[in-house]
Protein backbone atom coordinates (compact mmCIF):
# COMPACT_ATOMS: atom_id res chain seq x y z
CA UNK A 1 0.00 0.00 0.00
CA UNK A 2 1.13 3.51 -0.75
CA UNK A 3 1.75 5.95 2.08
CA UNK A 4 0.55 8.82 -0.08
CA UNK A 5 -2.59 10.59 1.23
CA UNK A 6 -5.83 9.66 -0.45
CA UNK A 7 -7.31 12.29 -2.73
CA UNK A 8 -11.02 12.67 -2.07
CA UNK A 9 -12.95 13.05 -5.29
CA UNK A 10 -15.70 15.66 -5.51
CA UNK A 11 -18.87 13.76 -6.44
CA UNK A 12 -21.79 15.02 -8.50
CA UNK A 13 -22.05 18.13 -10.61
CA UNK A 14 -19.47 20.84 -10.34
CA UNK A 15 -20.71 23.48 -7.94
CA UNK A 16 -20.97 27.11 -8.93
CA UNK A 17 -19.87 28.25 -5.52
CA UNK A 18 -16.19 29.08 -5.00
CA UNK A 19 -13.87 26.36 -3.74
CA UNK A 20 -12.31 28.72 -1.19
CA UNK A 21 -13.40 31.65 0.95
CA UNK A 22 -12.82 34.91 -0.96
CA UNK A 23 -11.29 38.01 0.57
CA UNK A 24 -13.46 41.03 1.33
CA UNK A 25 -12.92 44.34 -0.38
CA UNK A 26 -12.75 47.48 1.71
CA UNK A 27 -16.21 48.81 2.50
CA UNK A 28 -17.10 51.95 0.57
CA UNK A 29 -19.06 53.45 3.45
CA UNK A 30 -17.79 56.90 4.32
CA UNK A 31 -19.52 57.13 7.69
CA UNK A 32 -20.97 55.01 10.43
CA UNK A 33 -24.68 54.22 10.58
CA UNK A 34 -26.99 55.50 13.32
CA UNK A 35 -28.98 52.95 15.30
CA UNK A 36 -31.51 52.59 18.11
CA UNK A 37 -31.03 50.99 21.54
CA UNK A 38 -33.98 49.75 23.58
CA UNK A 39 -34.85 47.86 26.75
CA UNK A 40 -37.85 46.20 28.40
CA UNK A 41 -38.76 45.60 32.04
CA UNK A 42 -41.36 43.01 33.01
CA UNK A 43 -43.45 42.38 36.11
CA UNK A 44 -44.49 39.01 37.46
CA UNK A 45 -48.23 38.45 37.08
CA UNK A 46 -49.85 35.03 37.54
CA UNK A 47 -46.34 33.52 37.47
CA UNK A 48 -45.72 34.99 34.00
CA UNK A 49 -43.36 37.85 33.10
CA UNK A 50 -45.49 40.57 31.51
CA UNK A 51 -43.83 43.72 30.07
CA UNK A 52 -44.64 46.79 32.13
CA UNK A 53 -42.09 49.36 30.88
CA UNK A 54 -40.23 49.82 27.61
CA UNK A 55 -38.17 52.56 26.02
CA UNK A 56 -35.68 53.44 23.31
CA UNK A 57 -33.04 55.99 22.31
CA UNK A 58 -31.86 57.06 18.85
CA UNK A 59 -28.04 57.05 18.75
CA UNK A 60 -26.06 58.87 16.08
CA UNK A 61 -22.27 58.64 15.56
CA UNK A 62 -20.34 61.46 17.15
CA UNK A 63 -22.94 62.24 19.80
CA UNK A 64 -22.01 62.81 23.44
CA UNK A 65 -24.66 60.86 25.32
CA UNK A 66 -23.43 62.21 28.65
CA UNK A 67 -24.54 65.70 27.63
CA UNK A 68 -27.94 64.58 26.29
CA UNK A 69 -30.97 65.04 28.49
CA UNK A 70 -32.94 62.00 29.64
CA UNK A 71 -35.88 63.42 27.71
CA UNK A 72 -34.25 62.08 24.53
CA UNK A 73 -35.08 58.61 25.85
CA UNK A 74 -38.69 57.75 25.06
CA UNK A 75 -40.35 55.49 27.63
CA UNK A 76 -43.73 53.78 27.95
CA UNK A 77 -45.30 52.54 31.19
CA UNK A 78 -48.21 50.13 31.29
CA UNK A 79 -49.81 51.81 34.29
CA UNK A 80 -50.21 55.07 32.41
CA UNK A 81 -53.28 53.36 30.91
CA UNK A 82 -54.75 52.18 34.21
CA UNK A 83 -57.77 54.49 34.00
CA UNK A 84 -58.80 53.52 30.47
CA UNK A 85 -57.91 49.78 30.55
CA UNK A 86 -58.74 47.77 33.65
CA UNK A 87 -56.94 44.51 32.84
CA UNK A 88 -53.14 44.56 33.31
CA UNK A 89 -52.26 42.32 30.38
CA UNK A 90 -54.35 44.51 28.08
CA UNK A 91 -52.52 47.58 29.38
CA UNK A 92 -49.25 45.81 28.65
CA UNK A 93 -50.35 44.95 25.12
CA UNK A 94 -51.41 48.56 24.53
CA UNK A 95 -48.02 49.78 25.77
CA UNK A 96 -46.10 47.41 23.46
CA UNK A 97 -48.26 48.42 20.50
CA UNK A 98 -47.55 52.12 21.17
CA UNK A 99 -43.85 51.27 21.37
CA UNK A 100 -43.89 49.38 18.05
CA UNK A 101 -45.85 52.12 16.30
CA UNK A 102 -43.40 54.75 17.53
CA UNK A 103 -40.39 52.73 16.35
CA UNK A 104 -41.99 52.35 12.93
CA UNK A 105 -42.55 56.10 12.76
CA UNK A 106 -38.98 56.92 13.81
CA UNK A 107 -37.28 54.64 11.28
CA UNK A 108 -39.63 55.94 8.57
CA UNK A 109 -38.53 59.52 9.32
CA UNK A 110 -34.86 58.64 9.90
CA UNK A 111 -34.07 56.97 6.58
CA UNK A 112 -30.61 55.78 7.65
CA UNK A 113 -31.78 53.91 10.76
CA UNK A 114 -32.68 50.27 10.29
CA UNK A 115 -31.07 48.52 13.28
CA UNK A 116 -32.37 48.29 16.86
CA UNK A 117 -30.41 46.68 19.70
CA UNK A 118 -31.58 45.02 22.91
CA UNK A 119 -29.03 43.55 25.33
CA UNK A 120 -30.13 39.90 25.64
CA UNK A 121 -32.62 40.00 22.77
CA UNK A 122 -31.71 36.50 21.58
CA UNK A 123 -33.45 35.00 24.60
CA UNK A 124 -35.49 37.06 27.07
CA UNK A 125 -36.40 40.31 25.27
CA UNK A 126 -36.85 38.59 21.94
CA UNK A 127 -39.66 36.42 23.28
CA UNK A 128 -41.54 39.47 24.57
CA UNK A 129 -41.07 41.52 21.39
CA UNK A 130 -41.99 38.65 19.05
CA UNK A 131 -45.14 38.00 21.08
CA UNK A 132 -46.12 41.64 20.62
CA UNK A 133 -45.68 41.38 16.85
CA UNK A 134 -47.75 38.19 16.59
CA UNK A 135 -50.77 40.21 17.75
CA UNK A 136 -50.25 42.56 14.81
CA UNK A 137 -50.12 40.02 11.98
CA UNK A 138 -51.41 41.74 8.86
CA UNK A 139 -50.27 45.18 9.89
CA UNK A 140 -46.72 43.93 10.26
CA UNK A 141 -44.95 40.78 9.13
CA UNK A 142 -41.67 39.50 10.47
CA UNK A 143 -38.96 36.98 9.80
CA UNK A 144 -36.64 35.49 12.40
CA UNK A 145 -33.08 34.17 12.14
CA UNK A 146 -32.84 31.33 14.67
CA UNK A 147 -30.03 28.97 15.60
CA UNK A 148 -29.88 26.57 18.54
CA UNK A 149 -32.94 28.17 20.14
CA UNK A 150 -31.39 31.64 19.96
CA UNK A 151 -32.94 34.50 18.01
CA UNK A 152 -30.14 36.23 16.15
CA UNK A 153 -32.30 38.71 14.31
CA UNK A 154 -35.92 39.76 13.90
CA UNK A 155 -36.69 41.48 10.59
CA UNK A 156 -39.88 43.52 10.56
CA UNK A 157 -41.82 44.52 7.45
CA UNK A 158 -44.92 46.65 7.06
CA UNK A 159 -47.87 44.65 5.78
CA UNK A 160 -47.71 41.09 4.49
CA UNK A 161 -45.21 41.62 1.68
CA UNK A 162 -41.61 41.03 2.71
CA UNK A 163 -40.15 43.38 0.14
CA UNK A 164 -39.21 46.52 2.00
CA UNK A 165 -37.53 46.18 5.37
CA UNK A 166 -38.92 48.43 8.08
CA UNK A 167 -36.29 47.65 10.72
CA UNK A 168 -34.33 44.74 12.18
CA UNK A 169 -33.86 43.96 15.87
CA UNK A 170 -30.61 42.38 17.06
CA UNK A 171 -28.92 41.33 20.27
CA UNK A 172 -26.02 43.56 21.33
CA UNK A 173 -24.86 40.73 23.62
CA UNK A 174 -23.94 38.68 20.54
CA UNK A 175 -21.53 41.46 19.55
CA UNK A 176 -20.35 42.37 23.06
CA UNK A 177 -20.81 39.25 25.24
CA UNK A 178 -20.50 40.74 28.72
CA UNK A 179 -22.72 42.21 31.42
CA UNK A 180 -23.95 45.68 30.56
CA UNK A 181 -22.53 47.24 33.73
CA UNK A 182 -19.05 45.80 33.02
CA UNK A 183 -19.13 47.02 29.44
CA UNK A 184 -20.20 50.49 30.56
CA UNK A 185 -17.37 50.73 33.10
CA UNK A 186 -14.83 49.83 30.41
CA UNK A 187 -16.19 51.77 27.43
CA UNK A 188 -18.18 54.73 28.75
CA UNK A 189 -17.49 55.23 32.49
CA UNK A 190 -18.65 58.86 32.43
CA UNK A 191 -22.22 57.66 31.90
CA UNK A 192 -22.23 56.15 35.38
CA UNK A 193 -23.10 52.65 36.50
CA UNK A 194 -26.15 50.49 36.17
CA UNK A 195 -28.86 51.32 38.70
CA UNK A 196 -30.74 49.01 41.01
CA UNK A 197 -34.37 48.07 41.31
CA UNK A 198 -36.08 45.93 44.00
CA UNK A 199 -37.02 42.97 41.79
CA UNK A 200 -39.18 41.51 44.55
CA UNK A 201 -41.46 44.52 43.98
CA UNK A 202 -41.76 43.94 40.24
CA UNK A 203 -45.30 42.72 40.68
CA UNK A 204 -48.56 44.23 39.60
CA UNK A 205 -49.54 45.43 43.07
CA UNK A 206 -46.30 47.40 43.49
CA UNK A 207 -46.09 49.02 40.04
CA UNK A 208 -47.85 52.31 40.95
CA UNK A 209 -45.52 52.64 43.94
CA UNK A 210 -42.22 52.05 42.08
CA UNK A 211 -43.23 53.45 38.69
CA UNK A 212 -40.88 56.46 38.68
CA UNK A 213 -37.98 54.42 40.06
CA UNK A 214 -38.57 51.76 37.42
CA UNK A 215 -38.55 54.28 34.57
CA UNK A 216 -35.36 55.89 35.90
CA UNK A 217 -33.73 52.45 36.05
CA UNK A 218 -34.92 51.70 32.50
CA UNK A 219 -33.57 55.01 31.16
CA UNK A 220 -30.15 54.42 32.69
CA UNK A 221 -29.93 50.96 31.13
CA UNK A 222 -30.83 52.41 27.74
CA UNK A 223 -28.31 55.23 28.11
CA UNK A 224 -25.55 52.78 29.05
CA UNK A 225 -26.35 50.49 26.14
CA UNK A 226 -26.28 53.45 23.78
CA UNK A 227 -22.90 54.58 25.11
CA UNK A 228 -21.43 51.08 24.95
CA UNK A 229 -22.54 50.44 21.38
CA UNK A 230 -21.47 53.92 20.25
CA UNK A 231 -17.95 53.49 21.68
CA UNK A 232 -17.58 49.96 20.28
CA UNK A 233 -18.71 51.19 16.88
CA UNK A 234 -16.14 54.00 17.03
CA UNK A 235 -13.29 51.64 18.00
CA UNK A 236 -13.87 49.14 15.20
CA UNK A 237 -14.43 51.90 12.64
CA UNK A 238 -11.19 53.70 13.52
CA UNK A 239 -9.14 50.49 13.54
CA UNK A 240 -10.63 48.55 10.62
CA UNK A 241 -13.16 50.79 8.84
CA UNK A 242 -15.86 48.23 9.65
CA UNK A 243 -19.24 49.27 11.04
CA UNK A 244 -20.55 46.87 13.67
CA UNK A 245 -24.08 47.59 12.43
CA UNK A 246 -23.19 45.52 9.34
CA UNK A 247 -22.55 42.35 11.35
CA UNK A 248 -24.72 40.34 13.72
CA UNK A 249 -22.27 38.47 15.94
CA UNK A 250 -18.77 38.91 17.31
CA UNK A 251 -17.53 35.90 15.31
CA UNK A 252 -18.87 37.33 12.03
CA UNK A 253 -17.25 40.66 12.88
CA UNK A 254 -13.90 38.94 13.53
CA UNK A 255 -14.15 36.99 10.26
CA UNK A 256 -14.95 40.18 8.32
CA UNK A 257 -11.90 41.91 9.81
CA UNK A 258 -9.69 38.92 8.94
CA UNK A 259 -10.97 38.60 5.37
CA UNK A 260 -10.67 42.31 4.72
CA UNK A 261 -7.28 43.09 6.25
CA UNK A 262 -5.26 39.91 6.82
CA UNK A 263 -6.46 37.13 4.54
CA UNK A 264 -4.39 36.21 1.45
CA UNK A 265 -6.51 33.84 -0.68
CA UNK A 266 -3.75 33.43 -3.29
CA UNK A 267 -1.01 32.24 -0.94
CA UNK A 268 -3.08 30.66 1.86
CA UNK A 269 -6.65 30.03 0.70
CA UNK A 270 -9.21 28.64 3.13
CA UNK A 271 -10.83 25.85 1.13
CA UNK A 272 -14.54 25.09 1.17
CA UNK A 273 -14.93 21.29 0.96
CA UNK A 274 -17.60 19.64 -1.13
CA UNK A 275 -20.18 17.50 0.61
CA UNK A 276 -18.28 14.31 -0.23
CA UNK A 277 -15.00 15.76 1.02
CA UNK A 278 -16.65 17.01 4.19
CA UNK A 279 -18.16 13.58 4.93
CA UNK A 280 -14.77 11.94 4.39
CA UNK A 281 -13.05 14.38 6.77
CA UNK A 282 -15.75 14.05 9.43
CA UNK A 283 -15.19 10.29 9.52
CA UNK A 284 -11.89 11.15 11.16
CA UNK A 285 -13.54 13.10 13.96
CA UNK A 286 -13.44 11.35 17.30
CA UNK A 287 -14.88 12.37 20.62
CA UNK A 288 -13.02 12.62 23.89
CA UNK A 289 -13.28 13.47 27.55
CA UNK A 290 -12.37 16.78 29.15
CA UNK A 291 -12.80 15.96 32.83
CA UNK A 292 -11.95 18.03 35.87
CA UNK A 293 -11.63 16.25 39.19
CA UNK A 294 -11.83 18.18 42.43
CA UNK A 295 -10.71 16.03 45.36
CA UNK A 296 -12.30 16.75 48.70
CA UNK A 297 -12.35 15.26 52.16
Amino acid sequence: MSDEPVEVVAMGKKSRRPDHIPALKAIKKIKRSPFIVADIEAALHDDVHVPCAVGFLVVKPGEDLASKSEYYIETYFSEDNDFSISYFKKRSERMMLDFIERLAAVVSDEKEIRTIYFHNFSRYDGIIVTTAFTSQIGKYSFQTVMRKHKMYELKVYRGNEKKKLLFRIRDSYLLLPAALNNLAQDLCPKLGSKGTIPYEKLRLEYLPEIGQQLLAYLKQDIRLLGGVMLKAQEIYWNLYKIDIVDTITLSSLALSIFRMHYYDPKSWPIHIPTRNQECFIRRGYYGGHADVYKPYG
